[in-house]
């Protein structure tokens, strides 16, 4: 009775002691994986749909759950500039801008400038925040659409109190030809805009728009169209900045002759963030002074065509 008394305990010591061992083993397996998972990656360990930019080596989030993604805004990695870039821009837009439109006026184009300032931002911060979601590539796919569809709301609908102002002062059957014409051309870049596969493409898709907001600038310059005499040079920079971010966006510099060094920051995507910022900003001030000038518009001095 003692042998099989003293057996039994000798084997429930033996199980107890294997069960903490694999406890331990478990725990052992589990921190290991966890500081693994919050390793930051090189650019040859990520997935092929996250690879698009080779020059830039290492800083990459491993594949991560949506909390994962929450978490990494409190960790150094190649993407916190460009989601801190976007972010804070929607905190200060919320709590400015609002105050400052005509509402009571011109609420559809007051609307349409808050609705395109902010737009770009929100898209491009999901975008980034969340792309190493460990959902696929198809899911990735749908975040760089929705970051698309926040530039084109910015280009199109943003765009409208600038395209309204520089025709005021136009016949009104031009007038309502150019915003015709600016909607339509919209639309295509709309459909450009989802449908692109290339860094290229996703920027041209603006082309059309573009040409036509030139198109505008000059008739603005040469007293034509209409629109605040003040707000010219940020119509201007609007536009340009932005072009000069996406030619440095698309072409993958400084990175390109500097490959890894720039890993973290000042590589091309953050340049084009922080011109892209620079650039929206100067439409919020050429917008808000062409907004104050259509309460008030009179066209007695413009040229007639």
């Amino acid at each position: 009775m003692e042998t099989t008394n003293g057996t039994n305990a000798e084997m429930l010591a033996a199980a107890a002691a294997m069960t903490s061992t694999t406890t331990e083993d478990e725990q052992k397996i589990h921190h290991h994986h966890l500081r693994k998972g919050m390793r930051l990656q090189h650019w040859r360990d990520m997935p092929k749909h996250l690879q698009f930019n080779p020059y830039i080596h290492t800083g990459y989030r491993p594949l991560l759950t949506f909390w994962g993604c929450i978490n990494s805004l409190f960790y150094l990695h190649n993407e916190t500039i460009n989601i801190l870039t976007h972010a804070i821009p929607i905190i200060y837009i919320i709590a400015t801008v609002p105050p400052l439109m005509p509402w009571t006026q011109l609420w559809f184009l007051s609307w349409c400038h808050v609705i395109g300032l902010v737009s770009p931002w929100v898209g491009s911060f999901l975008y980034h925040l969340f792309m190493n979601l460990d959902q696929g590539e198809k899911l990735y796919c749908r975040l760089l659409q929705i970051d698309m569809l926040g530039i084109w709301i910015n280009q199109s609908f943003g765009a409208l109190p600038m395209v309204t102002a520089s025709t005021y002062c136009l016949p009104s059957l031009i007038r309502w030809s150019f915003i015709g014409s600016y909607v339509l051309l919209s639309l295509w870049g709309l459909y450009k805009a989802l449908t692109a596969w290339s860094p290229w493409e996703r920027r041209l898709c603006f082309l059309m728009p573009f040409t036509l907001r030139v198109i505008l600038c000059f008739l603005r310059y040469w007293g034509f169209g209409g629109g605040d005499p003040g707000a010219f040079t940020h119509v201007i920079l609007q536009d340009l900045v932005s072009a000069i971010g996406g030619v440095i966006g698309a072409t993958h510099i400084p990175e390109k002759w500097f490959p890894g060094t720039v890993d973290m920051y000042l590589n091309s995507h953050n340049i084009m963030h922080v011109l892209v910022v620079t650039a929206v900003y100067s439409m919020h001030v050429a917008t808000i002074c062409d907004l104050h000038w259509l309460t008030r518009a009179s066209c007695d001095a413009a040229p007639k065509l």
